[in-house]
């Protein structure tokens, strides 16, 4: 028996699977970049920015399918708790990378912009190709 959590944690959109892949493959780039440079706190500083990052991502997508489906009339008080806690979360794992880690600022800072860095590949990406999702 399999057990279904589509209705907690839904499926994000194509297009946002595409985005969160382009966050992957940056975060890939500069990892191998890091580890060329023959650094291994910033390739770690990196990884676990990158990983946080595209984990905020991932919970943003979920909050946002959750507060505007069809399936849900009004925004429930746990929507807004789920809101909160991704933050939480995202500030208390930078701590503690930063603060008990001992991982360099910038290289965090780096890896926290995979998603950024995914939404600009993906659209750049889109546009050459013509894609409608890029030129709306």
């Amino acid at each position: 028996m399999e057990l279904d959590l589509s209705p907690i944690f839904p499926k994000p959109g194509a297009i946002l699977k595409k985005i969160e892949k382009s966050g992957w493959a940056v975060l890939f780039a500069l990892l191998v970049g890091a580890i060329l440079m023959g650094s291994i706190q910033y390739t770690l500083g990196i990884l676990v920015g990158g990983a946080i990052s595209l984990g905020n991502f991932r919970g943003m997508d979920v909050y946002f399918t959750l507060a505007f489906s069809t399936k849900t009339p009004r925004i429930k008080w746990w929507h807004h708790v789920l809101y909160g806690a991704r933050f939480i979360a995202l500030l208390a794992a930078v701590a503690v990378a930063i603060g008990w880690g001992h991982l360099p600022v910038v290289s965090v800072v780096l890896g926290l912009s995979a998603p950024l860095a995914g939404i600009i590949s993906y659209g750049t990406f889109a546009l050459i190709n013509g894609e409608a999702a890029a030129q709306a």
